[in-house]
């Protein structure tokens, strides 16, 4: 594992991406297709959190799988209005769920980020493992908020304090692969 906890895939963990052209190199093979349409169709936009997370929730969640959209931050809220049953206590963590971080002001509101989005891929007793993407430092002069992690999948081992806030987000909840009664 890196040291900052994340292990990029496909790679050598110690390594990172600086052996692939350097963090913030564009031009080599991320994964850039969106997915589904619920995210801009437009060129590029699949490199995104929301993107990576709404394929893997796609795996295990009965149909239609994600039927909502917008930033990630608004994700909780967007899926449960859309039929999907949501939690709010950090420890109801399981694989196959999706976290929502929110912004650090009000996370339902406008607010000076977009958040970010994770699939849950296993807990153990001290926290959770997370696959990712679009989760690093943003790229100088990138445009739609690229980090180094754009368009790559990473794996991050967060402690409940460490999924509870998260840089400038803070834990929303998860959205649950299960429909709601009401739909």
């Amino acid at each position: 594992m890196a040291a900052s906890g994340v292990v990029l895939a496909g790679r050598s963990p110690l390594a990172g991406a600086a052996e692939y052209g350097g963090d913030c190199d564009m031009s080599w093979g991320r994964d850039s297709r969106p997915h589904k349409g619920f995210a801009s169709t437009r060129e590029g936009s699949g490199g995104q959190c929301t993107t990576h997370a709404a394929r893997r929730f796609d795996t295990v969640a009965p149909e239609p799988g994600v039927n909502w959209n917008g930033h990630a931050r608004s994700w909780l809220r967007n899926a449960a209005a859309r039929g999907w049953m949501t939690a709010g206590d950090l420890r109801a963590a399981r694989p196959g769920v999706v976290i929502v971080w929110g912004d650090g002001l009000d996370w339902t509101g406008p607010g000076y980020g977009n958040g970010h989005v994770a699939y849950v891929e296993s807990v153990w007793p001290e926290g959770f493992t997370v696959s990712e993407m679009n989760w690093g430092y943003l790229c100088p002069g990138a445009s739609r908020f690229r980090t180094s992690m754009w368009g790559i999948v990473g794996y991050t081992a967060l402690t409940w304090e460490e999924a509870a806030q998260r840089g400038q987000y803070r834990f929303a909840g998860f959205i649950l692969p299960e429909r709601s009664a009401d739909v």
